[in-house]
């Protein structure tokens, strides 16, 4: 099973890695080549969003999307939403709509 790292850019540093703990993958120098996953929770103008940034995000060559919508803003996507985006995606941005 893919092991998904959520990172808060507010939270400061993260913790050094515990043992036999995966760390998250470096940031890529580019999105080019990428299958980018667009993680929506549905609130607001959230899917509207992320399809403007990918707009803009694939001016760099990235290679698709994969948009997911979630069920509700207190829930994870669904399981096969998270196989569609741990099995396609390269990156993934989520967008919280208010």
């Amino acid at each position: 099973m893919t092991q998904l790292i959520g990172l808060d850019p507010t939270s400061g540093p993260l913790p050094p890695p515990e043992e036999g703990k995966d760390r998250p993958r470096p940031r890529p120098a580019s999105l080019s080549g990428s299958v980018v996953g667009l993680v929506a929770n549905g609130l607001g103008q959230a899917e509207a969003f992320l399809a403007k940034l990918y707009e803009e995000l694939s001016k760099d060559g990235t290679a698709g999307a994969v948009p997911v919508l979630k069920g509700s803003v207190s829930v994870p996507p669904d399981p096969q939403d998270w196989v569609r985006i741990t099995s396609e995606a390269t990156v993934a941005i989520t967008g919280f709509g208010g």
